[in-house]
């Protein structure tokens, strides 16, 4: 019943784990976060690149007089054939922040009139990307030189910047730097506000499989914070939850462990007071161990309601069993208290031998009712017993009528030797007693794992009214010759206390008793 359920330990680290995962989250999710704006802003700045780049291209093609539909191949060698060639952003969690870096100072070069016309025709594109965008952008020649600008003069060259170099190669680059300014930080609400770490890329323009240009962009990554403020409805309705989920599993989980416990309680207290104990009603969350405690306590209960009844019935029948020769005696002292000249002699060691005879019964009765309570008791002091030396002891207490059949190498059982010796010592009497002077035959024999041991008579059997009562205590047929009724209940306890059995089969050609250990 309580296996597959959580346990208590598990509740409660589960409960924690839902209270640590707030402060947790908020630690992992910041820097997770933070790649994550910086991601999204290099694959925007990557978009805008391509766009103004091919818009750069189409207009250095058509002042060389190169008609559209005569365009040279834009991609890069070996991409022909591929429909869909985008540039895939590299930034990740193990970006490389670098400290900013000053623009170059030389003196502005000679450009290619063709592309610095096709520059000049999309200044106006350049400088919406900056207004609309916060982008800054320049387009650079094959040398690095800048041939159209967001904000600054053309021909400075920029070839010895890391990411242009990578471009001119034909590779796409991008790098993080960090980001300094002096104007005064804007309103968190501002879209001019942004975070400290700003992005550039560098995309490449090929023509004919060669780089004519390439595209080098720069915008600010927006900060964690500033996006947490434009989400902070969200925000606000995640830490709601945690605030209002966390305190409900607490109580959930409280009332989970505290409810069966209360149940537990009144069901003791139920039992102390000899009533019906109320029974566990486990829900999904009960922990394993209250459930294992509840089956222990109903197990307790049932066995305490058992030996409660069991010594209430053994109480009854010893004190019925008793008080026919307590009886007895009391009358016959009565008789012998009488003056010597009314009664004979022989009057008188009549009813001695009546007081000896039912004080010699009780002791009998007494001694063995010791022996069935210790056995129930299930205490045992077992010992290793060599059962076929065991059994061979056994047929001396009649040699001359046991008959032994002992299946080859017996193994070695351990148990008590005077339970034992007390079990198959009744069946042998009461084989020799009800056997009609014939022949008694003692078997064992291996049954799996078990014993079993067999004794077996050629009387005439047991009576089929007393053969379902054979085994109840004080049941017996032979009263008036000093029979307790107990040889065989001892019999049933020595076997039920090692978890086995004893069966019986009668007929008129015989009765055989099986112990099986």
């Amino acid at each position: 019943m309580s296996v597959g359920r959580p346990t208590i330990r598990q509740l409660l680290l589960g409960l924690n784990a839902v209270i640590l995962c707030v402060p947790l989250m908020s630690v992992l999710f910041l820097p997770v976060f933070d790649a994550y704006l910086l991601r999204q802003t290099e694959r925007t700045l990557i978009a805008e690149s391509v766009l103004i780049g091919e818009a750069w291209r189409e207009r250095w093609l058509a002042a060389q007089g190169i008609a559209r539909d005569r365009a040279p191949e834009f991609r890069a060698p070996g991409q022909e054939r591929e429909r869909f060639t985008p540039f895939a952003a590299i930034l990740d969690l193990d970006y490389e922040v670098v400290e900013p870096r000053l623009e170059p100072e030389s003196s502005p070069v000679v450009l290619d009139p063709h592309k610095a016309r096709a520059g000049v025709e999309i200044a106006a594109l350049l400088e919406r990307a900056q207004s609309f965008n916060l982008s800054g952008v320049r387009v650079l020649d094959e040398r690095g030189c800048v041939v159209a600008t967001s904000r600054g003069p053309t021909g400075i060259c920029m070839g010895d910047v890391e990411e242009v170099r990578a471009a001119l190669g034909g590779r796409y680059a991008a790098t993080v730097q960090r980001r300094i300014s002096d104007e005064p930080t804007p309103p968190i609400n501002s879209i001019r506000r942004r975070g400290n770490l700003r992005v550039f890329t560098a995309v490449p323009i090929f023509s004919d499989g060669s780089v004519v240009a390439v595209v080098r962009m720069s915008r600010t990554a927006v900060s964690p914070l500033e996006a947490i403020w434009t989400h902070r409805g969200k925000v606000a309705l995640v830490l709601l939850l945690c605030l209002v989920a966390t305190p409900v599993l607490s109580y959930s989980l409280s009332h989970a462990i505290s409810r069966p416990v209360r149940t537990l309680r009144a069901s003791a207290e139920a039992v102390a007071r000899g009533e019906p104990r109320t029974p566990l009603n486990a829900g999904a969350l009960t922990p394993r161990e209250l459930v294992a405690l509840s089956e222990a306590v109903d197990r307790m209960t049932d066995q305490l309601t058992e030996r409660t009844r069991y010594i209430l019935e053994f109480a009854t029948q010893v004190s019925h069993e008793l008080k026919t020769p307590i009886t007895a005696i009391a009358g016959a002292i009565e008789l012998l208290r009488e003056p010597a000249q009314d009664m004979s002699e022989a009057q008188r060691e009549r009813f001695l031998a009546n007081v000896a005879s039912d004080a010699e019964r009780m002791e009998r009765l007494v001694r063995r009712l010791l022996k069935l309570a210790q056995i129930e008791s299930g205490s045992e002091e077992p010992e290793a017993i060599d059962l076929e030396r065991f059994l061979q002891a056994m047929r001396e207490r009649a040699p001359d009528r046991i008959q032994l059949d002992l299946e080859p190498e017996l193994p070695i059982l351990r148990m008590s030797p005077d339970r034992l010796e007390t079990a198959i010592g009744n069946l042998l009497d009461n084989a020799l007693r009800h056997g009609a002077g014939k022949p008694v035959t003692l078997r064992a024999r291996r049954s799996g794992e078990r014993i079993t041991i067999e004794v077996h008579d050629l009387g005439p059997g047991i009576r089929s009214g007393s053969r379902e009562r054979i085994f109840e205590r004080f049941y017996t047929t032979e009263r008036d010759r000093g029979g307790t009724g107990l040889g065989l209940s001892l019999v049933k306890a020595v076997a039920e206390a090692r978890g086995g059995r004893v069966d019986v089969e009668s007929s008129e050609l015989g009765t055989t008793f099986q112990l099986v250990l």
